[in-house]
C-alpha cells in the first residue's frame, strides 16, 4: 500500500510541475518537472528494503513536500541560474547513480558508493541545498523562500543521520567518504 501512495505522489508531483512549467516555462521549471518524474520512474522500480526506518519516512514526506512550497521565480540573474543548475546537475546525477535505493524514507536497500556518492555520502541532498540556495536568493518572497531553506537543512541533515544508522556497512563507506554533506566541513 506505501509503495503504490508514494508512486501516486510522486506521479502527481510530476504533473503538478509539468503543468506549472507549462505555465511558466523556465528551464528549473522544467527541470523541477523531469525531477519529479524520475523520481517516479525510480520509485516504481525500486529495490525492496532490507530494513526500513518507520518514523525517518516522515522526515522524507517533508522533504519531498516541503520544495513544492518554492516558486521558481520567472526570471534569475544569470550567475545565480548558473549555481542553481549546478545544485539540479549534482541531484538528477545523485538519483541516476541511487537508481533502484532511492526511497522517500531512510531504507537500506543497498548501499550506493558510485557516482557522486565517491565524493560526499549524501550529494542529493547538497545539490537540493545549492538549488535551494539560488531560489532563496532569486525570491521575490526572501524571508519565507529563507525559513523553508532553513527547515529543509534540518530536515536534511537529520535525514542523513537516520539513513547512516540503517543501512549495512555504513560505517566502513563513512572511513572511504569522510564528509557528509560539505566538503572540509560536515
Amino acid at each position: 500500500m506505501k509503495d503504490r501512495l508514494g508512486l501516486a505522489f510522486f506521479t502527481f508531483a510530476a504533473v503538478v510541475s509539468a503543468l506549472a512549467a507549462w505555465e511558466q516555462p523556465t528551464i528549473l521549471a522544467w527541470l523541477a518537472a523531469m525531477h519529479n518524474a524520475i523520481l517516479a520512474a525510480l520509485y516504481a522500480r525500486r529495490k525492496p528494503a532490507k530494513s526500513y526506518d518507520q518514523r525517518g519516512l516522515w522526515l522524507g514526506i517533508l522533504a519531498a513536500v516541503l520544495p513544492l512550497a518554492t516558486l521558481y521565480p520567472a526570471q534569475m540573474p544569470v550567475p545565480i541560474l548558473i549555481v542553481g543548475l549546478l545544485g539540479y546537475g549534482l541531484v538528477l546525477w545523485s538519483l541516476l547513480a541511487l537508481g533502484g535505493s532511492f526511497g522517500i524514507g531512510p531504507a537500506d536497500r543497498g548501499l550506493v558508493i558510485q557516482g557522486p556518492y565517491r565524493y560526499i555520502r549524501h550529494p542529493m541532498y547538497l545539490g537540493e541545498l545549492i538549488l535551494r540556495a539560488a531560489l532563496v536568493v532569486s525570491s521575490p518572497q526572501l524571508l519565507l523562500a529563507a525559513t523553508l531553506l532553513f527547515a529543509l537543512m534540518i530536515i536534511q541533515g537529520a535525514r542523513a543521520l537516520r539513513e547512516e544508522r540503517i543501512i549495512n556497512a555504513y560505517n566502513t563507506y563513512a572511513s572511504q567518504v569522510r564528509y557528509r554533506l560539505i566538503p572540509g566541513v560536515w
